[in-house]
């Protein structure tokens, strides 16, 4: 597979009139990227840049650094920088805030992305489209005298911690099985995958099961249980996306889960990228880089990552930064009777407004009522979970409901 990532970056022009520049620049980068392999594009809107650089990862932090040495602009802010299971540009273009028809006319991969979005609507949907429809709209965009300052050096690390509560240690693995919740697009009307929730064979919640696990099998029986929810849910029919609970501090650097899972969902006609890992928030903080990197052997596939119960505990927003997640699923504390507690409010509007600027889909998990419901999806929460709109079912794929059907 080939070793391909995308890098995001803006910055803001540092000429007075930078669209006389734009045509060269476009001219030379398609014709050094095409030798490199690497593809893009790039914006120009107010005087601020935004750009995607897709390739080889060499190729891509060459390219880059070429980039950062340009003084046609300054303020460079890496976005992101992660690894992809494919291109999202076949080739380099340019979108303009302005243009006229003989803009367009004239050079070649200029389009006019900010009028009729037509190129927008040609980009396969991820997070690079969607950082673009947030530079769209307005997001992003980098002015000499604005109060966006670029960091001196990385994050800190998260504080090592240890997880929450060992399994008490046993002999005997427990027999288990899964049950699955759906997720719903209220937008779209519809169910868009579901989670695996491990069970025992007389539908014991997960902490019962685990607590079975001897400590020293933990890594094992993570791996099997991601095998055996895969194939239970191919057999059941899944349609959608299956998102899979992982305990990642427990993995070695022989990863020996990676292949196992992803040759059984290769087995049973899943690609990589109907593949979610929802990461719990307590098994990211003891040991952040080690995760990062075993999460980025995934990614390099296709597959998903999500941080779950988001806003409790430690999941705090660093986790963003030192993960980068395709998305998120809120904690239920904050969920619970947000539509009357107004700072939970304030901390959603927040960290939707974070989410958007990052490209990182939000799931709000546990609603239960439709007070909630209601609020959550007048703020413009699309993707949901909870008992209000199907509770789990232990070895089956249950039908989801809309809040309308419910009751």
């Amino acid at each position: 597979m080939a070793d391909l990532i995308h890098l995001i970056y803006n910055s803001v022009a540092t000429g007075s009139q930078p669209q006389q520049e734009v045509r060269d620049i476009l001219t030379k980068s398609r014709t050094n990227n095409a030798a490199s392999q690497v593809t893009g594009m790039l914006l120009l809107a107010e005087g601020s840049f935004f750009q995607v650089l897709e390739g080889p990862s060499a190729a891509v932090e060459e390219t880059f650094a070429r980039v950062c040495a340009d003084p046609r602009h300054t303020r460079v802010t890496v976005i992101i920088r992660e690894p992809i299971a494919r291109r999202a540009f076949s080739e380099w273009t340019m979108g303009l805030a302005s243009l006229t028809s003989e803009d367009l006319r004239s050079t070649e991969g200029l389009n006019d992305l900010f009028q009729s979005a037509q190129v927008l609507e040609a980009i396969d949907p991820g997070r690079a489209r969607k950082l673009l429809e947030a530079f769209k709209n307005g997001r992003w965009r980098v002015r000499l005298n604005g109060a966006l300052s670029v960091p001196k050096a990385p994050p800190p690390p998260l504080a090592e911690d240890a997880a929450d509560a060992a399994p008490r240690p046993g002999t005997v693995r427990p027999e288990f099985s899964f049950a699955f919740q759906p997720i719903v697009d209220a937008q779209a009307g519809k169910s868009i995958g579901h989670e695996a929730l491990v069970r025992g064979r007389h539908q014991e919640l997960a902490a019962e099961v685990l607590n079975r696990v001897p400590l020293h099998d933990v890594a094992d029986f993570d791996e099997d249980a991601r095998r055996v929810a895969v194939s239970l849910a191919a057999r059941l029919g899944l349609k959608g996306r299956l998102h899979l609970n992982i305990v990642p501090q427990v993995q070695s650097a022989r990863n020996p889960g990676l292949d196992s899972t992803l040759d059984a969902a290769r087995r049973c006609g899943l690609t990589p990228d109907r593949l979610v890992l929802e990461v719990k928030h307590e098994a990211t903080i003891a040991d952040p880089v080690a995760t990062a990197q075993w999460l980025q052997q995934y990614r390099e596939h296709g597959v998903l990552v999500s941080i779950d119960d988001f806003g409790s505990g430690h999941a705090g927003l660093a986790l963003l930064d030192h993960y980068q997640p395709n998305m998120i699923s809120l904690s239920m504390w904050l969920v619970r009777n947000i539509e009357s507690h107004g700072p939970r409010q304030a901390i959603l509007r927040g960290l939707m407004q974070t989410c958007g600027d990052l490209g990182i889909d939000i799931i709000a998990k546990g609603v239960e009522s439709i007070d909630e419901y209601g609020f959550l999806r007048a703020e413009g929460i699309t993707l949901f979970q909870g008992y209000l709109l199907g509770k789990p079912g232990f070895e089956q794929l249950p039908r989801a409901m809309l809040p309308a059907e419910a009751g």
